[in-house]
């Protein structure tokens, strides 16, 4: 069975003398693993179609334990000429965080969609790393752990109607009012008032907007110690490229 879509190269590995495996992140079909047989003998733009980030429209042939690509068309190639280190890096890290994140075969619209805007936005943006994070809790939102910020996250209490403490609970997935923090602050962090209106923003606003924004220092290393500490949390995953990243 044939079957067509587009897709984006999370990562590509060697395989035998002459084939690569792919895994692509598909509009239609989620995650997708395939071999391309042959296609490190050719010059021709079917090997450079399977670089990592590169979204195009993908055949496949369905196999019995892997899938085979048959054809492909580039409709555009993410830092494939660029010389920017740091963008490419951040835009690595979201193309990992996708493929440990999703399971062969799970559909997801939206994630799809969200990883194809950071790519684009990452190439322009006044902070890169604002961008990335940004899509780390979208990211994050879409696959069912968007954290409270409306209701305290033990008591279910509505913020609106109290003062908002300044503790954060990763375990518990959100914030947590001052009345919960008073019988004990246990997994609880402390966080900046900036911190809570800048992830409730992050959450809503377009990528486009995002990627013109930059914040102080201070706060985007407050946002990327816990940005990291939620997604470990709710991922169980550590992400190779995080480690370059912070060498940066």
């Amino acid at each position: 069975m044939l079957y067509k879509t587009m897709g984006i190269v999370l990562k590509s590995i060697e395989y035998g003398d002459a084939d690569k495996i792919a895994t692509i992140y598909t509009k239609n079909y989620g995650k997708v693993r395939a071999i391309a047989k042959g296609v490190r003998k050719t010059k021709s733009k079917f090997g450079s179609s399977l670089e990592i980030l590169t979204y195009g429209i993908f055949l496949f042939y369905k196999g019995k334990n892997l899938d085979t690509i048959s054809q492909t068309e580039i409709l555009e190639s993410f830092f494939s000429t660029s010389k920017e280190v740091i963008k490419f890096a951040f835009a690595t890290n979201c193309a990992e965080i996708v493929d440990k994140l999703t399971e062969e075969g799970e559909f997801n619209i939206g994630l799809f969609n969200l990883l194809k805007e950071v790519l684009h936005y990452l190439k322009e943006a006044k902070d890169p790393k604002l961008v990335n994070l940004s899509f780390k809790w979208k990211a994050i939102s879409l696959l069912g752990y968007r954290p409270s910020f409306k209701f305290c996250c033990r008591c279910n209490k509505r913020v609106s109607d109290q003062k908002i403490g300044e503790y954060f609970s990763v375990k518990d997935g959100g914030i947590v009012c001052n009345e919960c923090t008073s019988k004990g602050n246990k997994d609880c962090m402390s966080v900046s008032n900036y911190f809570i209106k800048l992830v409730k923003k992050l959450l809503i606003i377009p990528l486009s907007i995002i990627s013109n924004y930059t914040i102080p220092e201070k706060r985007l290393k407050e946002l990327e110690k816990i940005t990291e500490l939620y997604l470990t949390y709710y991922s169980e995953k550590s992400f190779r490229t995080d480690d370059f990243l912070k060498s940066i």
